[in-house]
């Protein structure tokens, strides 16, 4: 019998006792030990070995985790792969630095937002939105492999704490889409999100009823013009959102190459609405007006409300704004800035149900109103009443956006007295009665005004 193989476990603890070791085992085998691991009792197993005519050595584990016998036939495994042509110590290198790229979630939603989002959806800003600022703050920099459905429970319930529902469903809906993306690449093999329901996240959605009435306009209209920080940019814009009907960003991405002040005629591309269609938008005097005031602000930019800042910091260095034109999130930061204690939560979408319930209650028929709004008539009637009711829409405008003149006026008297605000309501109602709408003083529709509604 050999001296190699007299070696047992406890010749090894005896090396271990006498300080740092370095000993061949055999078959190119080697136990070795610095004097600090020898006094923790600990070894590494070390194969050496040539290929190709140079030196090579591969660590096979590390002693006691791996015993005297698994290390003998780690050792027998890896010459077998040598022989047959494989360099196991370049093999184990490539398998570490790949474990060290590990596609990172980061990684997953930008290959996944680039294949099936980037190129596909109308607004694909709105995916990205929810991928940079609730996902990849909370998972980002984990590993595909690592993450659990913990981590997914973690994503949604900060959404859910900042009382944003409706993100959390998309965020759930966006991180399915995703983890399949992973495991259709064999990436993972399975999906962390699969076990999720909606009612995980926000819930099913209901559809909203929120609409404002005349007494919450004339407070919205006060809060706005007596809070120094909300900004006579973002008055304007939600007056133009008002009277115009249109979604958000459709007015505020909106260029001025688009209107034709001069003829009061506004050319809402395809591209830029949500149903794909285009439509002329009749411009009301007084809408007119709040766009001369925005060409002024805007100092000669081709968009009506520009970036206010073409550079940001973040983390300490200065970044260039996605868009030339204000964010997406901007007009909603300014609303939270208004004291409206007193009036019911409201959104920036809601005031496109403002303007709808308010035309019906002008009297203007449902089509009339629908165009308005850009909704595509439904059924078979949509099919075949192509119709485009532009003048039409532009009585309908033009009613609307006086009435909505009239409370910005009412508001900009500056009279602080109770009476005086007492005196301007009164006068709104008057016009209201002037122009047909139907409500009584809370801003509910009177019976006399039910055939109208939309």
């Amino acid at each position: 019998m050999t001296e190699t193989e007299r070696v047992t476990d406890k010749t090894l603890r005896a090396w271990l006792n006498a300080g740092a070791v370095h000993r061949g085992i055999g078959g190119g085998l080697n136990f070795v030990a610095t004097a600090a691991g020898a006094l923790k009792g600990q070894a590494s197993w070390i194969l050496r070995y040539r290929f190709g005519g140079v030196a090579r050595e591969k660590v096979l584990g590390r002693y006691p985790d791996l015993s005297l016998k698994d290390a003998r036939e780690a050792a027998r495994q890896n010459r077998a792969r040598i022989q047959q042509g494989v360099d196991v110590a370049a093999e184990k290198r490539a398998e570490r630095l790949k474990a060290q790229e590990q596609t990172t979630v980061a990684a997953l939603a930008h290959a996944w937002y680039d294949r099936h989002i980037a190129k596909t959806y109308k607004h694909p800003e709105v995916v990205l939105r929810v991928l940079r600022r609730h996902i990849e703050p909370v998972i980002g920099k984990l590993g595909v492999t690592e993450v659990r459905p913990l981590h997914i429970d973690k994503v949604l319930t900060r959404i859910l704490d900042a009382g944003a529902p409706t993100v959390a469903n998309d965020a759930l809906r966006h991180l399915f889409r995703m983890f399949h993306f992973a495991v259709k690449r064999r990436w993972i093999d399975a999906n962390p999100v699969s076990g999720f329901e909606i009612s995980d996240a926000g819930g099913f959605e209901v559809s909203r009823q929120r609409w404002l009435n005349r007494e919450e306009l004339a407070a919205f209209a006060k809060a706005m013009q007596d809070t120094p920080n909300f900004g006579r940019q973002n008055e304007l814009a939600v007056w133009l959102l008002l009277a115009l009907c249109v979604r958000k960003m459709e007015l505020l991405s909106a260029r001025w190459t688009e209107f034709d002040l001069e003829h009061g005629v506004w050319s809402l591309h395809p591209s830029r609405t949500k149903m794909n269609q285009s439509i002329d938008i009749p411009l009301a005097a007084p809408v007119v007006r709040w766009l001369e005031e925005v060409k002024v602000f805007s100092c000669n930019s081709e968009y009506l409300f520009p970036a206010r800042r073409l550079i940001h910091m973040k983390g300490g260095v200065p970044r260039r704004n996605r868009f030339g034109h204000i964010s997406p999130d901007t007009l909603n930061v300014a609303l939270r800035r208004l004291p409206l204690d007193d009036i019911e939560h409201f959104t920036v979408h809601d005031m496109r149900r403002t303007a709808r319930t308010h035309m019906a209650a002008l009297g203007v028929d449902r089509f009339v109103a629908e165009r308005a709004l850009n909704h595509k008539v439904r059924d078979v009637e949509g099919v075949y009443n192509q119709y485009d009711y532009f003048e039409e829409r532009k009585v309908a405008l033009e009613r609307w956006a006086k009435w909505l003149a009239a409370i910005e006026e009412a508001r900009n008297s500056g009279a602080p007295s109770t009476q005086a605000s007492e005196d301007a309501m009164a006068a709104l109602a008057k016009q209201a009665q002037e122009l047909g709408m139907g409500y009584e003083r809370s801003g509910r529709r009177s019976c006399a005004d039910d055939t109208h509604s939309p």
